[in-house]
């Protein structure tokens, strides 16, 4: 399973069927994620949102509920996002590549994504302060740490499930620390401390891979 069940209250009042209703979504969307980089999302209403995406609010409240329900939105999407990405490098191309190029390649595909780090800062204290995006974080979390120790084993690592965990779990939280820098850097910067990151990797991943 991939897919997190949204809370009710977070919810979609209506899906959205007419290219209209997709263009208007995306530029709520848009819009949010431009004001919440500003202003934080706490000082971010459905009027502010709706006015700086020249809509109406009752437009708005068309789809979303309430603020809280396009944050979520935000959020749920990207990562399912990235959870199906992950998926796609299971495919046959990808499995019959040696460990360093497999996980350089899943790294790239993570770097590719354009809304990383605008959604890193855009989203930071929502995991916190929320239990909904708490939850939704955990799971995320928990589908990442079984899809690497599942290729970890398939590329020989013999350490224990907890010891495997625990190196997934601080990968997680470099990856974590990196993707707040990374939207306060030039792309030149960016570019090698996504380097330095991958090396980390790489590092870490030679004591358990190569005996």
């Amino acid at each position: 399973m991939i897919e997190l069940a949204v809370p009710a209250h977070l919810q979609l009042r209506k899906q959205p069927k007419q290219k209209r209703s997709h263009a208007l979504i995306a530029n709520i969307i848009d819009c949010t994620e431009s004001l919440v980089q500003q202003l934080g999302y706490q000082a971010v209403n459905t009027n502010a949102i709706a006015q700086r995406a020249g809509i109406h609010v009752k437009s708005l409240y068309e789809f979303f509920p309430n603020k809280e329900s396009i944050l979520y939105y935000i959020a749920d999407q990207w990562l399912l996002s990235l959870r199906k990405m992950c998926i796609e490098y299971e495919s046959a191309q990808y499995l019959t590549l040696d460990w360093r190029r497999y996980f350089f390649e899943l790294h790239q595909g993570c770097r590719a994504d354009g809304r990383y780090e605008k959604n890193y800062n855009s989203l930071q204290g929502l995991w916190d302060l929320m239990p909904e995006f708490i939850a939704l974080d955990e799971f995320h979390r928990q589908f990442l740490i079984a899809f690497h120790i599942k290729h970890f084993r398939r590329f020989g690592a013999k350490q224990s499930d907890e010891e495997l965990t625990t190196l997934c779990h601080f990968l997680m939280g470099m990856e974590d620390g990196l993707g707040l820098v990374l939207a306060q850097v030039n792309h030149e910067q960016a570019a090698q401390l996504s380097k330095l990151h991958f090396e980390t990797i790489c590092f870490h991943l030679e004591k358990i891979l190569e005996h």
